[in-house]
C-alpha cells in the first residue's frame, strides 16, 4: 500500500503544478505510511513551500487509493458512498 500511496500522492502533485513526468519524482517529498494522513513534506528541500500545499488521499473502494491536491488551505474534501442499493441504477 505504501507504494501506492506514493505513486497516487506524487502524480497528483505534478500534475497539480502541470509539469507532469519533467519534474523529478526525487524533488519533493509525500508521507508513505498506510493510515498516517497525506502530506507533502518537502519541495525542493523546502518544508515552507510544501506547506503551501493540502494533500488528500481517496479510497473509493477496497483495493483502491487515488490523491488529490491544492496549493492552499483553506478547502476541504467531502466524500460520500453511494449505498449498495443504488451501484447497479
Amino acid at each position: 500500500q505504501a507504494f501506492f500511496n506514493c505513486l497516487t500522492r506524487k502524480e497528483a502533485y505534478i500534475k497539480a503544478i502541470g509539469d507532469g513526468l519533467t519534474c523529478p519524482l526525487d524533488a519533493f517529498d509525500v508521507t508513505l505510511t498506510p493510515g498516517r494522513p497525506a502530506q507533502l513534506l518537502r519541495i525542493r528541500g523546502s518544508i515552507a513551500e510544501a506547506a503551501k500545499w493540502k494533500l488528500q488521499s481517496l479510497h473509493p473502494m477496497k483495493g483502491y487509493v487515488g490523491a488529490v491536491i491544492s496549493s492552499g488551505k483553506e478547502w476541504q474534501l467531502k466524500q460520500w458512498r453511494w449505498p449498495d442499493s443504488l451501484k447497479d441504477v
